[in-house]
């Protein structure tokens, strides 16, 4: 590096601009590391967290470690710049246990401050070789050191740490801090103490929680009872630690003493007058994590009154999930306290309770979500509906058909949302098996397709498309007549459901619909059908006059290819046949050749990729863009080289495609044609392509 180099990324630390000294911070690498780490440790202390930031990573990149770990720990000493000595901490911990013996090493020092800084680096390391360090530092002539040694342990763990962290937290001469320090420790590295043992600590306001956290913990009988009795504290924090670490015990146990303990903590609960009101009272206003646990502890309690309270802090979605799962589990409780309580409830606690409801299976719900099916709120009838269905309610049968009907005529954009939860509503009532719930379903829902409107005949239509039986094949078949080309297009679908031997017939009836989305879904069934004369009934919609319909059995010939690898050799040339003259016909429009081309991806194989071919001749660019990918992906040596006549194509995307795809394949041959295109090449992005493949290929 020539001395101006030198100078100029010198000076460039003292810019102004914060992006110009970082920049300088990173080329500071270029220069010997006698200069360059002295420089980057000033800049530990720049004003800007980007500067600082890259100082700690190009020392962490150091080759010389132990001169960088020299370096950062004189740095811990610089009392005038604090950013400087906070950067230095982490840099240290990012160096990770390579510094351990250096640090070890340095904690010997009169400077508070920096053997504070000292165990905060190994803590943040974590290595074990620093236990017995701080262990002896549990005697440090200052506190905050010894505070700083006893989370330290909580960290490293090990038996020796554990017993140095009791006797510091049962220590009375030790300070408050430091005791507080080790009781977290100990509830960090879940060790149990003797409940005995920790009498006295509890005699303190400001620990109690921390000796509370801990006794969760113990396989000590006393300490269950420790926990009971805080139950009834009047000091919230420590009354919140006993319940989280009365949870806690409860998650260490088996089945049988976990029930036990539950039986006992709710006669604590309902011993004490207030406690429950209080906690109920405090899940509405605590902090997330708080509200987490106080849920759990009201779900653990499984009083009625807990109900509504546990349903109003599920409608917060961090904590949804625990708040449903523990209604649930009251089952029939739950069930009740809603019902009573259902005339109090706001709307959004209502939608809730539907989705709760939904999942329990007491009778006694069921009148209340008839009762809401008529409500003058959309989204409550919505969720009322979905509530109904999946409890496959046959009492609720007529209503959600009544709704249906109802639903389907009204034009309020909010009447969308209604009308597909009763469709899937029904569906759910129904269900997948051939029961007298189907049997009900299908004959109510069918006597709304003779007269109806358009509308209900379309929402009806939707279920019975997904709920009919192979013995309704004449039914639907009959839709196939409907006026009304979304009630054909449905229809379609539900034959699809049907074992080719018995859907064939009508669905080649639908192929000669007049509405081109008929048609579509026709090809779609197509698609999925085992038939094995599928190619030839989609092949008749290759030559339709509607360039979707075209494009839709093109995809369809791919998946119905795709979804059998096994298909015979004289199926699968006769599909690429047919998936090949899209590309070759000029004609025939962007929208069936990309359709072309995502059925041969999906086909895939090298005679997929060479069936790509032609499209490398098309007119768009996209076109030609996914014949190169499909190429790339499955072609051979061979067809891969159809790629370098397409160096040169006017567009840069294209260009940029190709270029990749040869270097990605080494395509050496490709080289001269990349080679001419870089002498012309004008677009930026295109010329950083070439460069990229021209290292991959020549090397």
């Amino acid at each position: 590096m020539s001395v101006e180099t030198q100078q100029q990324i010198l000076g460039d630390l003292t810019n102004v601009d914060e992006e110009i000294r970082r920049l300088a911070v990173e080329r500071l690498s270029s220069l010997p590391s006698r200069e360059a780490i002295p420089r980057m440790i000033e800049s530990l202390g720049d004003l800007s967290w980007r500067v600082r930031k890259a100082a700690v990573e190009r020392l962490v990149s150091c080759a010389e470690a132990e001169d960088v770990a020299d370096a950062l720990v004189e740095a811990l000493a610089d009392g005038e710049n604090p950013g400087r000595r906070n950067s230095a901490v982490e840099a240290l911990m990012a160096c990770g246990t390579a510094v351990v013996p250096r640090l070890i090493a340095a904690l010997p020092t009169d400077d508070i401050d920096v053997r504070k800084l000292l165990v905060d680096a190994l803590a943040g390391i974590g290595d074990e070789r620093a236990r017995a360090s701080m262990i002896a530092i549990l005697a440090d002539p200052d506190a905050n050191v010894r505070a700083a040694a006893a989370d330290a342990l909580g960290v490293l763990g090990g038996d020796d740490g554990a017993n140095a962290l009791e006797q510091a937290a049962v220590d009375p001469a030790q300070d408050q801090l430091v005791r507080f320090s080790a009781l977290r420790s100990l509830s960090r590295l879940e060790h149990s103490v003797v409940s005995s043992s920790l009498e006295g600590v509890l005699s303190d306001p400001v620990l109690r929680p921390a000796v509370f956290a801990l006794l969760g913990f113990s396989e000590d009988d006393g300490a269950e009872a420790m926990l009971l009795k805080g139950l009834a504290l009047s000091g919230r924090a420590a009354r919140e630690a006993a319940m989280e670490a009365l949870l806690v015990r409860l998650s260490r146990l088996d089945p049988g003493a976990a029930e036990g303990l539950a039986g006992r903590i709710r006669d604590s609960v309902e011993a004490e007058d207030g406690l429950l009101d209080v906690t109920i009272e405090r899940s509405r206003e605590a902090d997330l994590s708080s509200r987490l646990m106080l849920v759990q502890f009201l779900g653990l309690v499984g009083s009625a009154r807990c109900v509504v309270p546990i349903l109003e802090s599920g409608l917060d979605e961090a904590v949804a999930e625990i708040a449903d799962a523990l209604l649930e589990g009251m089952g029939a409780v739950t069930e009740a306290a809603l019902d009573e309580a259902w005339p109090r409830l706001d709307r959004n606690l209502r939608c809730a309770a539907c989705g709760l409801l939904a999942r329990t299976r007491g009778s006694h719900p069921e009148t209340r979500l008839t009762e809401a099916l008529d409500d003058p709120d959309a989204e409550l009838r919505a969720a009322a509906a979905r509530a109904l269905g999946a409890r496959r309610s046959l009492e609720s049968l007529s209503g959600l058909v009544r709704r249906l009907e109802i639903a389907a005529l009204d034009e309020d954009p909010e009447a969308v949302e209604e009308l597909d939860a009763l469709v899937d509503a029904l569906v759910s009532l129904a269900g997948p098996d051939d029961s007298d719930a189907t049997a009900m379903a299908v004959e109510r829902l069918a006597s709304q397709l003779e007269s109806s409107a358009e509308p209900v005949r379309r929402a009806a239509t939707a279920v019975l498309a997904r709920v009919a039986r192979p013995t309704d094949t004449d039914r639907i078949t009959a839709l196939l007549k409907d006026p009304s080309a979304a009630v054909r297009r449905l229809a379609v679908e539900g034959l699809a459901r049907f074992d080719a031997d018995v859907a064939t017939e009508p669905l080649r009836l639908a192929l000669a619909d007049e509405s081109p989305l008929v048609r579509m879904a026709a090809a779609v069934s197509f698609g999925a059908s085992s038939s094995s004369e599928a190619l030839e009934d989609l092949q008749r919609l290759l030559v339709d006059d509607d360039s979707r319909v075209c494009a839709a059995a093109v995809r369809a010939i791919g998946c119905y290819c795709a979804a059998d690898r096994d298909r015979s050799d004289v199926e699968r040339n006769h599909a690429l046949e047919l998936l090949t003259a899209p590309l070759a016909e000029s004609g025939r429009g962007g929208m069936v050749a990309m359709a072309a081309l995502e059925a041969l991806e999906a086909i895939g194989g090298v005679e997929a990729a060479q069936a790509c071919v032609p499209g490398l001749s098309s007119g768009e660019p996209e076109v030609v863009q996914a014949a190169v990918g499909c190429i790339g992906r499955h072609g051979d040596d061979d067809t891969v080289s159809e790629l370098i006549g397409v160096v040169q194509h006017p567009s840069w995307a294209v260009r940029g495609e190709v270029i990749e795809t040869l270097a990605e394949r080494r395509v050496s041959r490709a080289l001269p044609a990349i080679m001419r295109r870089l002498e012309t090449e004008q677009d930026s992005f295109v010329r950083d392509v070439i460069v990229r493949a021209l290292r991959r290929l020549e090397g």
